[in-house]
């Protein structure tokens, strides 16, 4: 005899309904049925931690670094900003790679 696997609670169907409840409040009475079903399912992969937001936003040390030649762009930058400690550094560098 196949058997079928049934749920055997219905707290996730309820958890769909309460959460959007919280989507279509009055003030969003006039979202079309695409856009609630778009807003419900990005609310469940954000809140699954599917969906994230500020991947490319946190800078590594590596998007601080200047590579290759010095450009006079970059000294004239550093120098208008008061750096000269960043300056001194990038020359140092610069020396030691080759």
């Amino acid at each position: 005899m196949d058997v079928l696997p049934a749920q055997a609670s219905s707290v996730p169907s309820e958890r769909v309904f309460s959460s959007s409840k919280q989507t279509c409040t009055d003030l969003r009475n006039n979202l079309s049925p695409k856009i609630i079903e778009a807003l419900q399912i990005l609310k469940f992969r954000y809140k699954q931690g599917r969906l994230d937001f500020t991947t490319d936003l946190v800078a590594d040390e590596q998007d601080y670094m200047i590579s290759g030649p010095i450009t006079t762009q970059a000294v004239d930058e550093l120098v208008a900003s008061g750096k000269f400690d960043e300056l001194a550094e990038l020359y140092a560098n610069e020396d030691g790679d080759e």
